[in-house]
């Protein structure tokens, strides 16, 4: 049998519908800068520019609260929106965080603990936050976590100077990160899956890519790879363009493609890759080269 994350109850076509209705519906002020990749907004009010976004850990965070894995939670959090930051040239330096729980417990100060220390790992604070205690909306054991980003701009990419021939490189993820996890969450429980029996860490926390902002002047884009998969973040990175990747084996990714067609997975998962990014310079930089920009469609091959 082969599972759809629509079937898991995630429809990502309604979500880019209402994503639409919210931005022809919302005014955009003057001082917003227009950036094309849509991973997080900068605004030009400040010297420098600040560049703000907002994620959250998804359904992923019910397994962590199964598992007591609040180390990788808190990673996850973190870098759902760090990540999403450096893709607009941003450095991140404040968090907020917002908790809804059914109560406040042992397992909420070990998040929080976890949370303060990772962010401080990479430079970056936690200066405010909410925690509201909501029984009547969350079961027992229950919690949801927000996560809201500000970074100074240190450089805007120009997405206009990609052209043919350009390099397309990949760092790798830790495994699936914090994306596609409705599904994950389903598989395993149709599949009668015991997770602390697989050979690969299926809960680690996502990876933060905090070294990529030295490489700053070297780059002409950076995508997350986060929901809609990684032909997504292609298209957001590429615009136009095409290119014609072939991805490494993985053995996370070999795992959900028993379960999930190739086609649905490129759709929903990173397939191994976290962070891509256009360059002329490959050498310069870390990662590895999957592909080159070219003017045709976009083909994925493994």
């Amino acid at each position: 049998m082969k599972y759809t994350y629509k079937a898991a109850g995630v429809d990502v076509a309604r979500g880019d519908e209402f994503a639409n209705n919210i931005k022809n519906t919302a005014n955009i002020p003057s001082w917003i800068v227009k950036e094309p990749t849509g991973y997080a907004t900068i605004i030009n009010f400040t010297t420098p520019m600040i560049a703000v976004t907002a994620d959250g850990i998804g359904t992923k965070i019910l397994l962590h609260i199964e598992h007591e894995t609040w180390d990788d939670a808190a990673r996850d959090l973190i870098a759902m929106n760090y990540n999403d930051l450096i893709c607009v040239g941003a450095k991140p330096l404040a968090f907020l965080d917002y908790l809804g729980l059914h109560k406040i417990d042992e397992n909420t100060k070990k998040f929080i603990t976890s949370l303060i220390k990772e962010l401080e790992r990479h430079d970056m604070y936690l200066i405010a936050g909410e925690t509201a205690e909501m029984p009547d909306l969350y079961m027992e054991n229950h919690m949801d976590a927000a996560g809201f980003a500000i970074g100074k701009i240190i450089k805007l990419f120009d997405h206009k100077n990609i052209k043919s021939g350009d390099y397309i490189m990949a760092l790798d993820s830790s495994g699936f990160h914090s994306n596609g996890w409705s599904l994950i969450r389903k598989i395993i429980k149709e599949e009668e899956i015991n997770i602390e029996e697989l050979p690969f860490n299926l809960l680690e926390g996502t990876k933060i890519y905090s070294e990529m902002i030295k490489y700053f002047d070297d780059i002409k884009a950076i995508a997350h790879v986060t929901g809609g998969g990684i032909l997504r973040a292609l298209k957001r990175l590429l615009g136009g363009f095409g290119c014609k990747i072939q991805l490494e084996k993985k053995d996370f990714v070999e795992w959900i493609l028993k379960f999930v067609d190739f086609g649905e997975a490129i759709l929903t998962f990173n397939m191994g890759y976290g962070l891509l990014f256009v360059t002329e310079k490959p050498n310069s930089l870390p990662g590895k080269i999957i592909g080159k920009v070219n003017e045709s469609d976009i083909e994925i091959k493994i």
